[in-house]
């Protein structure tokens, strides 16, 4: 089914005033910019040897690329199912593309604005930011479908927490750990979010972009996609939006 633009526009301006009238999702959205503030004023500003912006910049957008876009677009539907707003809006027409692609615009809006904020507060070179975006931008599309998966097979909100939760931990121990364990190394290579450390860090090392590496993280994140479009696509004809 289309979407129809004034729905969606409309969709799209409730959605956004939802998401910071919701308390979970506004923590959310702070907590990586908070990690930011205070592990960099606790290095004393940054002037501290042992702060290090890369580390701290891959460290946070790890979080909230594992957070962001898995959870808040679970929460935005799992929130209308629990409000009872979700029935009432497909009696007026309201279309389940329509439903998903607003909240997914306003997750994927949210994730841009919450990365350039880290990007500035971690004070790295400009030269690399469109690059970072950009992966930002492919990762969250790997991890929002997930989101929606989560969203459609929870009733309520806490079931939301509960089923995304996993995936959450997925995403976010294998990149984080992986320089760290063997075991964290080999699993992290299968994990989208590790393409932040691979893609950005070879730019930041200077190492050439076209590398097989950099080639294996963006195959990662295309699979991700694939996979997760075939898992949404199922569970959307098996349980639609309303189950």
């Amino acid at each position: 089914m289309g979407i129809k633009l004034h729905v969606f526009r409309a969709l799209f301006k409730k959605d956004f005033k939802n998401c910071f009238m919701n308390r979970n999702i506004s923590l959310m959205l702070v907590l990586p910019i908070l990690f930011v503030l205070l592990y960099k004023f606790l290095m004393n500003g940054g002037a501290d040897e042992s702060f290090s912006p890369y580390f701290t910049l891959l460290m946070c957008s790890v979080l909230t690329l594992s957070v962001i876009p898995l959870n808040i677009l679970a929460m935005l539907i799992s929130e209308e199912k629990e409000k009872h707003t979700l029935r009432s809006l497909m009696m007026a027409n309201v279309s389940g593309a329509e439903f998903i692609a607003s909240k997914a615009a306003v997750c994927l809006i949210l994730m841009i604005a919450e990365s350039v904020i880290i990007y500035f507060l971690c004070g790295l070179a400009m030269n690399l930011f469109a690059l970072y975006l950009g992966v930002i931008f492919i990762v969250s599309l790997a991890i929002i479908i997930f989101g929606a998966v989560v969203g459609i097979s929870a009733k309520d909100q806490m079931a939301a927490g509960t089923l995304g939760t996993p995936l959450m931990m997925l995403f976010l121990v294998p990149p984080v750990f992986s320089t760290m364990n063997n075991f964290f190394e080999k699993v992290s290579v299968l994990v989208p979010t590790t393409s932040l450390y691979t893609i950005y860090g070879a730019a930041y090392s200077k190492l050439p972009l076209m590398s097989r590496d950099n080639m294996i993280a963006f195959g990662v994140c295309v699979a991700w996609i694939v996979i997760g479009i075939i898992v949404f696509m199922r569970i959307y004809k098996k349980k639609g939006l309303d189950d």
